[in-house]
C-alpha cells in the first residue's frame, strides 16, 4: 500500500513568501516612522531649551536698559538705544554687569550690547552649526542670531564685541518700538500726544515734542516652532528726544 505524500503546493509557498514580504514591509515602515517620530521630538525638545535660553537672555538685557549713550570706535555719539539705525539691527546699554567678587579691577556695571541676524555657515555660527548637526539636523538652514557685547561703553578704535549664540536657527526676526510722543510745556508736565509703533530709532524729525520708547516688540519665526511674538517693557526715562 502507497503512503500518500503531502506538502505546500508552489501557489502556497507563494501566498506565504507575500504575506511575509508585506509583513516586514509594514514593520519596516512603522520603525522608520517611529524613529523619524523620535528625531523630530528630540529636535523640538532641543529648541524649546534653546528658546527658553533665548528668552531668559534678551528679558536679562532688556529689562535693565539704561538711557546712557555711548561713543563708538570713532569717537561719535550713539544714542543709548538704537533700532535698524546702524551696523546691528538692535544696540542699547544695560545695567546689572556683575563684577567678579575677587575682581582687583572692578570695571562697570554698564554693559553695551547688539543683537544681529547671522548665516548659518559664518564663522560666528560655528558653534550653532555643531549643536543643529548634533540633533540630527544635517543641512542647516536660515540664520543663528548673535548676542554681541562690548568691554567697555565709549570704544576705542580697536575695541572689538564678544559674540554668544542666543538661538542656533531662526528664519525671520522684525523688531519695533512702541513709541509715545509727549509735549512739554514750561511749568507742567508732560502731556500724551498718542503712541505708535516704530521700526527704526532715534528719532530723526526735529520736532519740539518729546518721543519715548515705551516697549520693544520681537517678532520671529522658528522651524518647526513657527511664528512667535515677545513684547518688552522698557524703562526710559524720556530726557532726550533722541533717545540718547
Amino acid at each position: 500500500m502507497k503512503r500518500s505524500l503531502s506538502g505546500f503546493t508552489l501557489l502556497e509557498v507563494l501566498v506565504a513568501v507575500a504575506i511575509t514580504a508585506t509583513l516586514g514591509v509594514g514593520a519596516s515602515q512603522l520603525l522608520r516612522s517611529v524613529i523619524d517620530t523620535k528625531s523630530a521630538t528630540e529636535v523640538t525638545s532641543e529648541q524649546l531649551i534653546s528658546l527658553q535660553r533665548f528668552n531668559q537672555v534678551v528679558s536679562r538685557d532688556m529689562e535693565q536698559f539704561i538711557n546712557r549713550s555711548v561713543r563708538d570706535n570713532y569717537g561719535d555719539e550713539q544714542a543709548s538705544l538704537i533700532l535698524e539705525s546702524g551696523d546691528y539691527p538692535l544696540e542699547f546699554t544695560r545695567a546689572g554687569w556683575r563684577n567678579s567678587p575677587v575682581a582687583q579691577d572692578p570695571r562697570s556695571t554698564l554693559q553695551r550690547v547688539a543683537y544681529r541676524l547671522e548665516s548659518i555657515d559664518d564663522e560666528v555660527c560655528e558653534s550653532a552649526k555643531a549643536r543643529l548637526l548634533s540633533w540630527g539636523v544635517a543641512e542647516p538652514e536660515a540664520d543663528c542670531l548673535v548676542r554681541y557685547y562690548w568691554r567697555v561703553l565709549d570704544r576705542a578704535s580697536d575695541s572689538e564685541p564678544v559674540a554668544q549664540v542666543v538661538l542656533e536657527q531662526i528664519e525671520t526676526l522684525d523688531m519695533e518700538l512702541l513709541v509715545e510722543r509727549q509735549r512739554q510745556q514750561q511749568g507742567q508736565a508732560a502731556e500724551a500726544q498718542g503712541r505708535d509703533w516704530q521700526t527704526s530709532w532715534p528719532p530723526t524729525s526735529q520736532s519740539s515734542d518729546v518721543s519715548v520708547p515705551l516697549a520693544i516688540r520681537w517678532r520671529f519665526e522658528l522651524p518647526r516652532l513657527g511664528e512667535i511674538e515677545r513684547i518688552w517693557l522698557i524703562a526710559h526715562d524720556g530726557e532726550s528726544n533722541a533717545g540718547g
